[in-house]
Formats: structure tokens, C-alpha cells, sequence
């Protein structure tokens, strides 16, 4: 019983900002009055958990600082505004200015873009870091031709895979559990490889859908399931990096053209230190959630090293499948490209002696 308190408190407490504030569900950064550029800005993030915590900390003071309060805007926290759909959909008709999408919103935003969560692309966050800085601007260019601005590439996690019934580490035991998608035909193509039948599903039901017994697994973020409390619902979590989800800040290109030039190329020029400022916490904070619910006493199945290889084997073929669907060839080459140069230099690195020795 002891041991049982003693993880619940670290659920509870571990993760700075873990339990909502009691607030309103709006901010306003700088001054409305004063500003020349006004935005109004939607995310699900609830406010005072999580990522909103560190766009609180690190992100909004900093923007502030760089447009030199010529840039002001108001934050609604929580899905105030709608869920993803519903922003992308104001965005583009004016009402408005710009968002903080989760991973499933990014994905939505543009076609070529689910290309960055394709199953066991990336092996570290080292490998996603480099993608940013090497394609950020190809990315770039992607939103800009659905009307969007890239402002941050932010993460939302390497996700997990979370089971009431059956330890998923194994690739039969895919056959044998209700298995739920939300993230589109990637996340829905992935499961079929591994031999699961997903049933589709609104975001908004899955904690309902798991708590009442209608499904039993999903991929997910470990920050969005204790923030769903889901981690007392799920037996089992398999740790694997199964893939990187993405979670881009954008505002519409007539925001963002309406901001003076100056403050432009400076928001340019500082988003991959912005974001990198964020993501060290961020990703601090979805590993002690893992690390919490482990110590709640779900508990944590990773695949042997045959057994990951097989799940490896079955899902590469998504990569091919989707390729002149959603993505061009050409994204994916390069990106592939960057991955093996970066990998080919890190190999090359750790195969080199110190120079003290050889001396």
C-alpha cells in the first residue's frame, strides 16, 4: 500500500504543472492597445499542464521580448476554440490567426507532412534535431502552400503503445485487442501491418472508448496519458519507439506578413532556438511521465530484439505504400538522405580515437 501511495504521488506531482490551474482559458501576451499587430491564437493544450506550461515559460515571454511589443496576442487554452479541424478551419477563414496543433493536427495541415511520423524513421530525438535544421525550411514551404507559416517546429513525443488486455510486444498479440486510430491513414496503414484491425475514432472518445472497455489499445503520447488520467485504465505500455509525432506552432501567411520586417526575420531566424529551448523540457517531461506510470505499476513491455525486428520488417513497407500518395518520392529520398549522412557521421565520430592517444 505504501509503494502504491508512493507512485500515485509521483503521478500527481512529479511533472511540473501536471494538475490544470484554475483559471481562465485565455492569456494575453503584450499589449492589445499598443501592439501593431494583434493575433489570436488556439491550442488543445489545457492550460497550466504540460506543454502550455512551457509555452508559458519559454515561448511566449520570448516572443514578446523579440517583436519589442509590437507584437501582441491572446492564447485560448483547451480547445476553447474547437479541436484541430475546427482551428485549421478558422484559420483559413479568418477568424483565426494562428495555432498551437497537437500532432494530429500537424499531420492534418498539409498531406506531405505525416512523412515525419513514418513507423521507426528516427531513432532519437539527435536524428529529429538534425531533420529540423537540415529541412525546416522545405517544411516551411510545405505550410506555406496551404496558407500557413511555420513559426515552431515543436515535439510531441516519440509515442508509446498502451494496451489494457495484452503486453504489446509481440507482433500476434496485435491480432487480439481492439486497437483505436485517430492520426489518419499512416497510423491506420502501420497497425494493419502489424496485424491489428483499427477501428477509427474521434480523439475526443478515446479516453471514454478505453475506460468503458470498447477499445483496448492505442498509440499515444505519454504526456497525453496522464493528462487523460488513462494511465490507470492501461495494464501495459510498450516503450518502443514506434514513431516521432510532430507539433508545429503556425500562424496564416497574412499574420504573419502583417507582423514589421525586422520582427519577421528575427522570429525566422530564432525558431529553431526557440524550439530547441522548449523541447529539453518538453521531453523531460513526457520521459518522467513514462517513468511515472511505470512506477504507478503499468507495466512495461519492450519487444526482444527478434521480436523488434519483425515489427520493424512489417511496417517498412508503409514507407513505399504512401509515397506518391500523401508524400512525393523526392521528400522522402531526402529525407532518408539526411538521416544516413548524419548517421554515417556519428558512426564516424565514435570510431575515432582521442587525439591524446594517438599521441
Amino acid at each position: 500500500m505504501k509503494n502504491f501511495f508512493c507512485s500515485l504521488f509521483i503521478v500527481l506531482f512529479a511533472l511540473p504543472g501536471l494538475l490544470p490551474a484554475r483559471a481562465s482559458n485565455m492569456d494575453t501576451v503584450g499589449d492589445e492597445k499598443t501592439a501593431t499587430v494583434f493575433w489570436k491564437v488556439a491550442t488543445l493544450a489545457p492550460k497550466g499542464i504540460g506543454y502550455s506550461q512551457r509555452f508559458a515559460e519559454v515561448l511566449m515571454p520570448a516572443i514578446e521580448e523579440e517583436t519589442k511589443g509590437n507584437l501582441a496576442f491572446k492564447v485560448y487554452w483547451g480547445g476553447s476554440m474547437g479541436d484541430d479541424v475546427q482551428i485549421l478551419q478558422k484559420m483559413r477563414l479568418g477568424q483565426l490567426d494562428g495555432a498551437g496543433l497537437s500532432g494530429q493536427g500537424t499531420f492534418m495541415m498539409a498531406s506531405e507532412i505525416p512523412i515525419l511520423g513514418l513507423p521507426f524513421l528516427f531513432e532519437d530525438y539527435g536524428e529529429v534535431d538534425h531533420i529540423k535544421e537540415m529541412m525546416i525550411e522545405e517544411f516551411d514551404a510545405i505550410a506555406l502552400r496551404q496558407g500557413f507559416k511555420l513559426l515552431l517546429w515543436l515535439d510531441q513525443d516519440f509515442d508509446q503503445i498502451y494496451s489494457r488486455s495484452q503486453p504489446m510486444d509481440k507482433m500476434e498479440n496485435f491480432r487480439r485487442v481492439r486497437f483505436v486510430t485517430w492520426f489518419g491513414p499512416l497510423e491506420g496503414r502501420m497497425l494493419e501491418r502489424m496485424g491489428a484491425s483499427p477501428i477509427p475514432i474521434n480523439v475526443a472518445e478515446i479516453p471514454s472508448a478505453m475506460r468503458s472497455g470498447m477499445a483496448d489499445a492505442m498509440i499515444a503520447p505519454a504526456i497525453w496519458i496522464i493528462g487523460t488520467q488513462l494511465y490507470t485504465r492501461a495494464r501495459y505500455v510498450n516503450p518502443v519507439r514506434i514513431r516521432y509525432v510532430p507539433a508545429f506552432v503556425v500562424v496564416t501567411a497574412k499574420a504573419f506578413e502583417a507582423v514589421p520586417e525586422q520582427h519577421r526575420q528575427v522570429l525566422s531566424q530564432r525558431r529553431l532556438s526557440l524550439a530547441h529551448d522548449f523541447c529539453v523540457l518538453a521531453r523531460q517531461d513526457s520521459e518522467k511521465s513514462l517513468v511515472a506510470m511505470i512506477a504507478y505499476g503499468v507495466k512495461e513491455a519492450s519487444p526482444c530484439e527478434n521480436e523488434l525486428a519483425r515489427m520493424k520488417a512489417a511496417v517498412r513497407p508503409v514507407w513505399d505504400d504512401l509515397s506518391g500518395d500523401l508524400y512525393p518520392q523526392s521528400l522522402l529520398d531526402k529525407l532518408v538522405a539526411h538521416l544516413e549522412d548524419f548517421r554515417a557521421q556519428k558512426d564516424q565520430a565514435a570510431g575515432e580515437c582521442p587525439q591524446a592517444l594517438l599521441e
